[in-house]
């Protein structure tokens, strides 16, 4: 049951954000031997993280993917999501208007793709909270691995003649390439197929937004 006892805490302190003091009081451990334990279980965490956050590489895995968005949406060949969302910190000491994002308040970024069951594939993280979502797209190892063909090759399918490779849906805010799909700009002149487009794509959206404010 001791033994237990740092990773109740390291738990804790994740989960809530409550200072160490009172991850302390609240289990039975002093200031320092929380912050010892939470940081030392953080490192763990990093060390292990390939073994449970994997982006899809093989035909099959793929697949199975895409057969989990074609259940949500009619869009098809779509792999994954991709979603980000702002971690609130206090303001650093240097460079901090870098830091002060566009919902004022100072944050770092975390950017995620998730599969159809809401499981991340691949987490880039650490950037700072006044970067537009397009820019920590570019600077994340998923873009230069999609860019390079190292991932998202296949299954392709034909759509009226045009081959498609799978896709990764997000916002308007990404850049649209042959695997980042977007929704049309909403700008109050949509036609009713681009409106019929956005509708579905939101659909398969939906599930990277739940994990990021749900």
């Amino acid at each position: 049951m001791r033994d237990a006892t740092p990773v109740g805490a390291s738990l804790w302190r994740l989960a809530t954000g409550e200072c160490y003091c009172s991850c302390g009081l609240m289990i039975g451990l002093s200031k320092s031997a929380v912050v010892k334990c939470c940081h030392e279980f953080v490192q763990q965490l990093c060390v292990l993280k390939g073994n449970y956050i994997k982006f899809p590489t093989t035909r099959g895995e793929v697949q199975a993917k895409i057969n989990g968005f074609s259940e949500r949406s009619k869009i098809p060949d779509i792999a994954g999501a991709v979603d980000d969302t702002h971690v609130p910190i206090k303001a650093p000491k240097t460079n901090h208007e870098d830091y002060f994002n566009h919902k004022h308040f100072y944050s770092y970024i975390l950017q995620g793709v998730v599969g159809s069951t809401g499981l991340f594939l691949s987490v880039s993280t650490g950037y700072p909270g006044s970067l537009h979502d397009a820019r920590v797209l570019r600077l994340s190892q998923i873009f230069d691995a999609a860019e390079n063909d190292l991932i998202l090759t296949e299954t392709t399918v034909d759509v009226n003649g045009t081959i498609v490779r799978p896709l990764i849906v997000g916002g308007s805010a990404y850049p649209l390439k042959p695997w980042p799909l977007c929704p049309f700009k909403d700008k109050g002149a949509l036609s009713r197929e681009q409106k019929k487009f956005n509708k579905e794509l939101s659909k398969a959206r939906i599930v990277s937004e739940h994990r990021y404010r749900g």
